[in-house]
């Protein structure tokens, strides 16, 4: 009905909107800028998840986050309110270890951040590794002069870390230069918004070491669709009847397209709003994967569209 308008749904008539949500079975929405920030909820996100599943439909979380391990995730959700199941929290740690898996890696995996991302890997039967040295540790030349690289590190797995240290940094691209050694992310987003400050996402350490070995990661987190693990094989979502709602045009919106599901932007204070504007009004073909389908200055007012009764 809104395919890539980037509709404001607070402009429309209700029961239209409500038209358009009666044929939605499935919504996924995005966990940090969407759902919650930090330990608390987002203003009206609680309410809008629990009337999505109280409606009949189902809710999923889909994240990039990895800090927590899945387990964490939902039991962060519960107690911040949100009635969800367990299998509803789609993280990118379950991509990272299906695409292990389906390649039959053995090696271990150097993690970069993401404490939780590094304990599911751990269960899932993965070594994964981290660099322990300080920054203090040495004086940068020795440092390099002495660095022993393990053989048997088989990827250098980036993820989102506020305490990356350079040393981190330097051991990463050094186990990079092989090109047999895989070069992975959760995601390439730059930044994540903590209220309207920008702290630093997996994105920009994966740009900085690209640059450096010459070499673009392979991102299993969202916009990739292997974060649904097998929902589309086995028919369990509808790519039609699915929405997802989120606040970055190149994880979300772009998953969105890739998936061929709709779309629904939240949130101003990213810029990810006149970007995709910018976008729609230049007409740029090959960038309108990235244009909404619809847009909300916030996730509140879905709860009204969710209650509004279609003739």
């Amino acid at each position: 009905m809104f395919r890539r308008s980037l509709s404001h749904l607070d402009k429309l008539p209700k029961t239209k909107v409500a038209e358009w949500l009666a044929g939605i079975d499935t919504i996924i929405c995005r966990t940090d800028g969407v759902l919650w920030q930090e330990n608390t909820p987002i203003e009206g996100s609680v309410e809008v998840v629990n009337a999505i599943n109280s409606k009949g439909k189902r809710c999923l979380i889909a994240t990039n986050e990895c800090c927590l391990t899945n387990k964490d995730l939902f039991q962060k959700a519960k107690c911040l309110g949100f009635n969800v199941k367990e299998q509803d929290i789609l993280s990118s740690s379950g991509a990272i270890s299906s695409y292990l898996s389906d390649r039959k890696f053995k090696k271990k995996v150097l993690v970069l951040g993401g404490d939780g991302i590094r304990k599911d890997l751990k269960e899932a039967g993965f070594c994964s590794v981290v660099n322990d040295l300080q920054p203090n540790d040495q004086k940068k030349i020795d440092f390099v002069r002495t660095l022993t690289l393990d053989p048997d590190v088989g990827a250098v797995l980036v993820a989102r870390d506020d305490n990356m240290i350079a040393n981190e940094l330097l051991v990463a691209c050094n186990y990079l230069q092989n090109p047999k050694v895989l070069f992975l992310t959760t995601c390439m987003d730059g930044f994540q918004l903590f209220g309207k400050k920008r702290i630093p996402d997996a994105g920009s350490l994966a740009n900085a070491i690209e640059i450096i070995v010459q070499r673009k990661p392979t991102v299993l987190g969202k916009p990739n669709p292997r974060i649904l693990g097998k929902l589309m094989e086995s028919g369990e979502i509808k790519p039609e009847k699915t929405l997802v709602i989120g606040n970055s045009l190149k994880t979300d919106i772009l998953f969105a397209s890739i998936c061929g599901f709709q779309s629904l932007l939240v949130g101003c204070e990213s810029g990810a709003f006149e970007e995709a504007e910018k976008i729609k009004k230049d007409g740029n073909e090959k960038k309108m994967k990235l244009v909404p389908d619809a847009f909300l200055s916030s996730l509140a007012p879905f709860l009204e569209y969710l209650s509004t009764s279609v003739k």
